[in-house]
């Protein structure tokens, strides 16, 4: 594959980097001179210590706005190091389900990424519905679902937080948070450079520049991250392969230390993506009927028989102001951010062989947000407390445009052309969100080892919509997808809700720490882009109650860590979306969620590392009626949450005499069957169900030169070549008509076997 012009460019910048290696070199080893309080990356004094007994290989967080360890935050919290991130090839937010268990990240749909925790998930392409995991990147949050195609480079850490959270964080959630951390200049110079080739003209290159530009008071840090590829998926109907895509991201940080209690970071990112995506595939549940309406079709695993590409482009831009003041003995932290989404994306949601897609379905996403931020956190002491206050004004327009061209003989209303007839339905939404809130939380030391943990989160939350919705090839009504004709309408509401947290924590002994947490979440409601008849009528905000308990330890001399958590949630007015009967639509139910997590890292011996996590869940909907077609989905399994998942891995490091190292490493991933509907229908057809299982084997070897300056590695995902569907949409209706024996499903899959070798070099 020729190389795109910018991983060619990004190649040619690491190879500069390899020129100037010998000067960069002796500049780094002079640099080693800077205390650890100038190298550190946080930028708060309060961030930078680490925290007393932890290990090299330990991941300091600032879930709780301190550094601390994973093992000493009472809570639920996977935390993964910038550096593993790279070794394990996780590049991508949807990666790191191959690196804990329990959690759906899907951005196969780039106009949608589906995102679970504990089953707290939603699948809405709408401008005013939060999602209820929220998504931060240095702690400035990320609006729109489809944000999560970001790429992960020049990362510190990625935290990933389970259950509702709000006292601490910027915005209120009921299922968790995914944070990502990435490097702040250091008052040093460094660079890194990488790059990766693999198989389906695999290309991918990072690299990093810091310098420091006046000494001890200003530093600049410039890191970027290029991403071809070809693709995987075939495509017998259409040139190239589905899953082709070509990207750019850049960043760019300063930092200045005008005195030695105050450290300001200026930051702007800015990153561009597109390729040829979409539905995957149709799946064929039951008797395995192919009508001759399907046209020239391939029913083969990883294929998709469109004659129409599915291309996507996406613009991410933005930036932030970050200063941390130490104060009256604690840190005042103040971050304005401003993020900017513009992204377009065309997907035939019915991939059979037409010439005239089925379901031709486009999305324009276009948003604007800021957000303000202002905390402080008091020094540690046996009473420590942070309070804060947030702002967030957002404009989000989402325009969904839709060509419907049903087959002959299927279930659709006869009002809806036949292909290749084509009817339109045009949904434009321009919102505005505008939030505000006060939290706080403080922690009193009862007796040594023993503290109590308390804090409040208050919330108001205004939303308003204009709503317009048309047709350009009918001017009256369209029964069969209750469209009654030209739309235009406006509203808006504002929810207010107080969100306490509740924890104990009790530490028997240094390496074993004991706690109990009590937390409500709130996600806003909001206004759906399918209520044609009257869409002014907001969804019901999201309430969440948990109850967590847990333990994390350090045994055995520090050989084993083992930390589990076991919880109960129930989020009421859960906000639902459904295409049943044809109609997109929307209606609230209950959810229940209980199970347990387990964590757990082995060193029997020095330099072999052993990881067993395994999540368990069980959760239902206890209360979930659909009234478009008056069918009560209470007691179904949860969507999107596996009852047993786990993941298991190894690496060693040997060393040979010289100082060099070889590290072969593997993981292995497994996840049960999962619903992807509220109706639970995919269970009765196994082909499709048994699909769902994940088993996910990943290897790695790395070699290390003896000066630590480059590393070269092979590495291979999926080795087994597992085929995995991750979600499946029953799509019958447009194809045929229901109880017919036959089912037909969009299904979105895993990526096939994928292999490869990657150089990194560092002075």
């Amino acid at each position: 594959m020729p190389f795109s012009f910018r991983t060619t460019s990004a190649m040619c910048a690491i190879t500069a980097m390899l020129a100037s290696a010998p000067a960069l070199a002796q500049a780094g080893q002079d640099a080693q001179t800077a205390t650890a309080a100038d190298a550190a990356t946080p930028a708060s004094a309060a961030d930078a210590a680490t925290p007393s007994g932890a290990l090299p290989e330990d991941i300091i967080v600032t879930a709780e706005r301190r550094s601390s360890t994973v093992r000493e935050v009472p809570f639920s919290i996977a935390a993964f190091g910038g550096e593993q991130l790279r070794t394990a090839q996780v590049f991508s937010p949807a990666a790191l389900t191959q690196q804990m268990p329990g959690i759906t990240i899907n951005t196969a749909d780039k106009s949608l990424s589906i995102v679970a925790v504990r089953g707290n998930v939603s699948t809405f392409r709408t401008a005013t519905l939060d999602t209820p995991v929220a998504y931060f990147m240095d702690d400035v949050y990320y609006v729109f679902n489809n944000d999560l195609n970001a790429n992960f480079f020049d990362t510190q850490r990625v935290e990933v937080l389970r259950g509702p959270q709000g006292t601490l964080f910027g915005r209120n959630v009921v299922g968790g948070a995914i944070a990502v951390i990435t490097n702040n200049p250091e008052m040093r110079t460094d660079w890194f450079g990488q790059v990766t080739a693999g198989n389906a003209g695999y290309v991918r290159t990072e690299g990093m520049v810091n310098g420091v530009l006046v000494d001890d008071k200003i530093a600049a840090r410039f890191a970027f991250s290029t991403e071809s590829a070809d693709g995987l998926i075939d495509t017998p109907n259409q040139s190239g392969s589905y899953g082709k895509t070509d990207g750019i991201a850049v960043r760019g940080k300063l930092l200045f230390k005008p005195t030695e209690t105050l450290s300001i970071v200026l930051s702007g990112d800015y990153s561009y993506t597109d390729g040829n995506g979409g539905a995957i595939g149709l799946g064929i549940g039951g008797v395995q009927r192919i009508p001759a309406t399907f046209g020239d079709y391939d029913d083969g695993e990883w294929t998709n028989n469109d004659f129409a590409r599915s291309p996507y482009r996406q613009r991410l831009r933005g930036g932030y102001l970050r200063g941390d003041l130490e104060v009256l003995g604690g840190t005042l932290t103040a971050i304005t951010g401003y993020r900017m989404n513009d992204s377009r994306a065309i997907n035939d949601d019915v991939p059979v062989a037409t010439v005239v897609p089925v379901f031709d379905r486009r999305q324009v996403v276009k948003n604007r947000s800021f957000t303000q931020e202002v905390r402080f956190a008091s020094a540690p002491g046996r009473l420590s407390y942070v309070v804060g206050a947030y702002y967030l004004s957002a404009d989000v327009s989402t325009t969904n445009i839709f060509f419907y061209s049903p087959l002959p003989g299927s279930a659709v209303n006869a009002s809806v052309r036949r292909n290749p007839g084509v009817t339109n339905i045009t949904r434009m939404q321009d919102g505005n969100v505008r939030s505000l809130a006060a939290f706080g939380e403080a922690t009193f030391e009862v007796v040594d080892g023993l503290s109590l943990v308390a804090g409040g989160r208050y919330t108001s939350d205004r939303k308003t919509i204009d709503y317009r919705a048309f047709s350009t090839t009918d001017p009256g009504a369209i029964p069969g997808f209750g469209f009654p004709g030209e739309v235009n309408a406006s509203g808006g509401k504002t929810w207010n809700a107080f969100t306490p947290r509740v924890t104990v924590k009790y530490r028997p002994t240094d390496n074993v720490n004991l706690y109990a947490t009590w937390a409500k979440g709130f996600k806003s409601g909001g206004f759906v882009d399918n209520a044609y008849l009257n869409p002014t009528i907001p969804l019901e905000p999201e309430k969440a109650q948990n109850y967590e308990i847990g333990a994390k330890t350090r045994l055995f001399d520090n050989r084993l860590d083992f930390n589990v958590a076991l919880f109960q949630q129930k989020t009421k007015n859960l906000q639902n979306f459904s295409g049943a009967g044809g109609i997109a639509h929307t209606y609230n139910g209950t959810l229940k969620m209980k199970g347990w997590e387990i964590e757990s890292v082995l060193r029997p011996v020095d330099g072999l590392r052993l990881t067993g996590n395994y999540t368990h869940l069980v959760g239902n909907y206890t209360d979930l009626r659909d009234p478009l077609v008056n069918l009560d989905y209470s007691g179904n399994p949860a969507k999107f949450a596996p009852r047993d998942s786990f993941t298991i891995g190894a690496s060693y490091d040997l060393e040979f005499v010289s100082g060099a190292k070889l590290t072969p490493q593997a993981d292995f991933n497994y996840s049960s069957r999962i619903s992807t509907d509220d109706a639970n229908t995919l269970r009765l057809y196994d082909n499709l169900h048994d699909d769902t299982r994940g088993r996910t084997l990943n290897a790695r070897l790395n070699y290390e030169s003896a000066d630590g300056r480059w590393t070269v590695g092979i590495w291979g995902k999926n080795l087994t070549n597992n085929y995995q569907i991750v979600n499946a949409d029953d799509i019958t209706a447009f194809l045929a008509v229901p109880g017919n024996g036959t089912t037909y499903w969009k299904i979105f899959t895993n990526t096939p076997r994928t292999y490869g070798v990657t150089l990194s070099v560092r002075p």
